[in-house]
C-alpha cells in the first residue's frame, strides 16, 4: 500500500455558483436536528458540478457543507457561514456484483458496489437498489439522508450488530479538498506510513500531512470524529469528519443481496433484567451462527426495546390508531 495521494484538478469549470440570500431560501435550513437557537447563514449556494464546489471552498468566506441536516448533533447548525447544499449531486450508477473468489480490502463488507452522488437520498437509493435485488444494510432509520451525510457521520442504523457502520461500507470516495483539489480514493491503495505521514501531490507541490494515532473506545458505534489509527486507511479519514477535511461529491458504497426472507418478532419480558438477559443470549447465539456458519442458526440483525413509557407515547401520538 502507498502512502502518497496525487489529486487532480476538477472535472468541470471552476465557477462559483449563485448563492442565494434571501430569507425564503434559508428559512428552513438553519437549525439541524438538534433544533439549535440562533442559527444563520450568509446565503446558500447549490451546486451541480466538482468545479462549482472547488470555487466555493476557494473562497474567502466560510463554508458548511449539508446534507439533509438530519443530524442531531448541531453539526449541520449554520452560524454565519456560506451553506454548500450537495442537493443536485443524485446521480445513481449501475450495482456490480463481486467477481467470484474476489477479495475485499480489510474492514469492508457486502456481495457488491454502487456508485452513488452525495446529494442522493437513502429513500432513493434502496428504491434504486431494490428493484435490482440488493439492498443497503447499515442504512439509519431516516430515510430522508443522504449518502454525503452520512458519510460525514459514520451514521449507523439499527441493524449495526449484524452489519457495522457507514465506515464498513464504503470502498472509495471523490473529496473536493478546502484547496479546490480532487482526491479520487479506493480503500486499500493509500495509508498512513509507518510514521503517521501522508504525502499529497497537487500542482501546488508537496505537501506531508501528519495522521496521529489516537486510541478508540472499542465500541461498536463511533458515530463521528477523525479515524485517527496507526496506518489509517486514507478513505477512512474522510468518513465521519463531518465536511471538516472537504467536500464528498460521490461514495463507492458496498451493497448486499436483498434477504430473502425476514422474520420480526415480538417478545414480551416480564422485567428489564430478563429483557437484558435475552438481547444478551440472542447477541451470543447470532455470533455463534456467523462464526460456524449455522444455516438454522439464530441470526440477529437489530434488537428494539419498548418500554411502557414508549407504548405510551405511540398511543399519545395516535399511531396505533392510525
Amino acid at each position: 500500500m502507498r502512502h502518497s495521494i496525487v489529486a487532480r484538478p476538477p472535472d468541470s469549470p471552476v465557477v462559483l455558483p449563485a448563492v442565494r440570500r434571501e430569507a425564503d431560501d434559508l428559512a428552513t435550513l438553519l437549525e439541524d436536528a438538534a433544533h439549535l437557537a440562533g442559527g444563520h447563514a450568509a446565503g446558500v449556494a447549490r451546486p451541480r458540478t466538482e468545479g462549482e464546489v472547488a470555487a466555493l471552498l476557494r473562497g474567502a468566506v466560510p463554508v458548511l457543507p449539508i446534507g439533509a441536516q438530519s443530524s442531531v448533533t448541531g453539526g449541520a447548525t449554520p452560524m454565519g457561514e456560506v451553506l454548500l447544499s450537495t442537493a443536485a449531486f443524485r446521480r445513481i450508477g449501475p450495482v456490480f456484483a463481486d467477481p467470484p473468489g474476489q477479495r475485499l480490502p480489510p474492514g469492508v463488507r457486502g456481495d457488491g458496489s454502487v456508485r452513488v452522488q452525495a446529494g442522493v437520498s437513502l429513500a432513493d437509493l434502496e428504491a434504486a437498489l431494490d428493484a435490482a435485488g440488493w439492498t443497503y444494510p447499515p442504512a439509519p432509520t431516516w430515510t430522508a439522508a443522504t449518502v454525503g451525510g452520512i458519510v460525514a457521520t459514520n451514521a449507523a442504523g439499527p441493524a449495526t450488530f449484524k452489519h457495522g457502520v457507514t465506515r464498513d461500507w464504503v470502498a472509495g470516495l471523490t473529496v473536493v479538498l478546502p484547496s479546490g483539489d480532487v482526491v479520487d480514493l479506493r480503500r486499500g491503495e493509500v495509508a498512513a506510513s509507518p510514521d503517521g505521514v501522508v504525502e499529497l501531490v497537487t500542482a501546488a507541490g508537496c505537501r506531508h500531512v501528519p495522521i496521529a494515532a489516537l486510541h478508540w473506545p472499542d465500541v461498536p458505534k463511533r458515530s463521528a470524529g477523525y479515524a485517527l489509527t496507526a496506518g489509517l486507511d486514507l478513505v477512512g479519514l474522510f468518513i465521519g469528519p463531518e465536511g471538516t477535511l472537504g467536500v464528498v461529491t460521490e461514495v463507492t458504497l458496498r451493497v448486499a443481496a436483498r434477504p430473502t426472507t425476514r422474520v420480526r418478532a415480538l417478545v414480551p419480558c416480564a422485567s428489564e433484567p430478563g429483557a437484558l438477559a435475552l438481547v444478551a443470549q440472542l447477541r451470543a447465539l447470532s455470533h455463534e451462527t456467523w462464526r460456524r456458519g449455522l444455516p438454522g442458526g439464530i441470526d440477529v440483525s437489530a434488537v428494539e426495546h419498548l418500554d411502557p413509557r414508549s407504548i405510551a407515547i405511540v398511543r399519545e401520538d395516535g399511531a396505533d390508531r392510525r
